[in-house]
């Protein structure tokens, strides 16, 4: 009788299991950020999802397909809604510029694209009056006030340890940004994080 009722709590413990599963969606091979998302990109997977865990469900696959990737995405990985995006980056009146920062220059916590930062003009040891390279102008990066910009995405980090992140910025600014970048002379504040 106490194997009976053991077998029968077993089959009641696999049913509760088995029901508690779900179709998510996954991505089945690496996509770029940016790249739109193909169905060969992405499969489904019957997993069981811990409490705040939020994936995309199977049955909306084929509304994914289509979007683009908006950050990096691992073959492997579950989807997530903040991962995927229809808006295209730049949008009108915005250029994406590209930022290589060192460990020592990036928060604790990392950056997370939407993440807000303002972008600060470093000293590079010269007169900075005029602006990067001698140059005058109205955008803010060349009148030495900060430049607000949002976080569009952040890679890996390189064999030295240094961090691209892809920053959107106002049209006007992103050439005076650029300049700066290239001279090593940004710092970058974190004013509001993503989801926050």
């Amino acid at each position: 009788m106490a194997i009976l009722a053991l077998g029968v709590l077993a089959n009641v413990y696999l049913f509760r299991a088995a029901s508690d599963r779900t179709s998510v969606v996954r991505v089945a091979r690496d996509v770029a950020v940016g790249q739109p998302l193909t169905r060969a990109d992405l499969d489904t997977a019957v997993v069981a999802l811990g409490p705040g865990v939020r994936a995309i469900p199977g049955g909306q696959l084929g509304e994914v397909v289509g979007r683009r990737a908006a950050v990096g995405l691992r073959a492997g990985t579950l989807l997530t809604a903040s991962q995927v995006t229809a808006q295209l980056t730049p949008g009108p009146g915005q250029a994406l510029v590209a930022v290589a920062l060192k460990p020592s220059q990036l928060p604790p916590r990392g950056l997370e694209p939407g993440s807000q930062v303002r972008i600060v003009a470093t000293s590079g040891g010269q007169d900075d009056a005029s602006g990067p390279a001698g140059q005058s102008g109205s955008s803010g990066a060349t009148s030495g006030k900060d430049v607000a910009g949002v976080v569009d995405a952040a890679g890996g980090p390189d064999a030295d340890g240094a961090v691209t992140v892809s920053l959107l910025v106002a049209d006007g600014d992103a050439s005076a940004v650029a300049r700066l970048a290239a001279a090593g002379r940004v710092a970058l504040v974190v004013t509001s994080r993503a989801g926050s």
